[in-house]
């Protein structure tokens, strides 16, 4: 392909997204969310990972959290106003895939697609959010650039429909602007002043570390003062797994294959309602093809392997109060975004906010992506702000006694 590159709109400086990072970070653990509270009062590397939108303009800032040597994980800030929330996922756990070896497998794929042209490794891309490549630029009379899946080493082919979960690529920002530049704007202002009256308030949230002395105190002075004791969040999040590790939490599986998204999903799923598959079998009764799955077919999968005991169906008018009320109700669903499906099994709202503006509202995804050979190797789980990404469906899957 060749990039016609855009400049730079409305860029968030790295300290900037940096301190937005802390407060997001810092805020759920004074909060007292379970997952948020084991490392994550440790260092922020000042040094991000940059990655680019597909339309070449700067995306996000992935800063990593660390306790001592240990990456407790990453989060994803904005690198553009534009994106409308200055945090769009807070990770857990260590990267799935190394940066170093994504980008020697890229400029390999790059000289066997053309061993005649001089290539050289430009940047990193999420390409399909959140996947992620690296852009590969071709020297010569006529540049041109590929993009290689950093999970496999793979050349990135534009392939899929509105009808299919599975390998495509699209732009972030431009899917995003089309739901309204100024409105996105406005909102990254609120959380900019949301931002300043912290520094104001609670210094502590910026700062490099704290050591386990200062935890106590410091947690007390992150978190506002109610005189109606109203928590700083309500939140839920599912539980129950059988794999890979030996817990009670609804577990992340890996896609085994680059189009096995919904599948992976499909498995998550299915095992909470104790319907345990492979993904081989899943892929069979889903009728996923070589570029991934249909709608229809997903729907029909989970009633096949559940011998009709469980009832499937898809909503694309997708509202976070909708993925709430299935969470309060033990049901994990199906997040679908552009070409890609996820298990949902968690929510979270803050509960204190500035006046006049929104309160902030996250969703705890579990990815299948990057995919992997080894289901319990790959994937990804994380926080996510709701009104950052572009919602597309949902597959809400209940028993059959369940109404809808």
């Amino acid at each position: 392909m060749t990039l016609r590159r855009k400049q730079p709109r409305a860029l968030v400086e790295r300290a900037h997204a940096l301190a937005h990072a802390q407060m997001a970070v810092r805020r759920a653990w004074a909060g007292g969310i379970e997952d948020m509270q084991q490392g994550w009062t440790g260092e922020f590397n000042p040094d991000p990972l940059i990655i680019h939108d597909l339309n070449g303009e700067p995306l996000f800032y992935e800063f990593s959290v660390f306790d001592g040597e240990r990456e407790v994980g990453r989060v994803k800030a904005a690198a553009s106003r534009l994106v409308g929330s200055p945090v769009v996922t807070i990770e857990r756990g260590p990267r799935a895939w190394d940066p170093a070896k994504a980008t020697k497998l890229a400029l390999q794929a790059a000289k066997k697609a053309n061993p005649r042209r001089a290539a050289k490794a430009k940047e990193f891309v999420c390409y399909s959010y959140p996947k992620i490549g690296v852009r590969v630029e071709f020297a010569g009379e006529r540049p041109s650039s590929i993009i290689v899946d950093v999970a496999d080493g793979s050349i990135v082919q534009s392939f899929g429909d509105d009808e299919i979960d599975g390998q495509t690529a699209w732009s972030f920002l431009e899917a995003r602007s089309e739901c309204g530049s100024a409105g996105r704007l406005c909102r990254f202002e609120e959380f900019d002043r949301e931002l300043e009256a912290a520094r104001k308030s609670s210094k502590d949230m910026f700062a490099t570390a704290f050591t386990a002395r200062e935890l106590v105190a410091v947690r007390s002075r992150l978190t506002p003062v109610s005189a109606y004791a109203v928590a700083l969040y309500s939140s839920r999040v599912l539980k129950y797994g059988p794999r890979c590790s030996p817990h009670d939490c609804f577990a992340l599986y890996a896609q085994q294959t680059n189009v096995y998204c919904a599948v992976a999903t499909g498995q998550m799923i299915l095992d909470f309602y104790r319907r345990p598959f492979d993904q081989t079998a899943i892929a069979a009764a889903m009728g996923t093809g070589a570029t991934g799955t249909s709608f229809a077919g997903q729907e029909t999968g989970y009633e096949t392997l559940s011998n009709g005991c469980l009832d499937a169906w898809h909503d694309f008018s997708a509202d976070w109060t909708e993925a709430k009320a299935e969470i309060d109700a033990n049901r994990p669903l199906k997040s679908g975004i552009p070409g890609h499906a996820r298990a949902c099994a968690g929510w979270k709202r803050q509960n204190f906010f500035l006046l006049h503006s929104t309160p902030q509202r996250w969703l705890k995804i579990y990815d299948p992506w990057p995919w992997n050979a080894d289901l319990c190797a790959g994937g990804a789980v994380y926080w996510e702000d709701w009104d950052a990404v572009t919602h597309t469906n949902w597959c809400f899957v209940r028993h059959r006694t369940d109404t809808h």
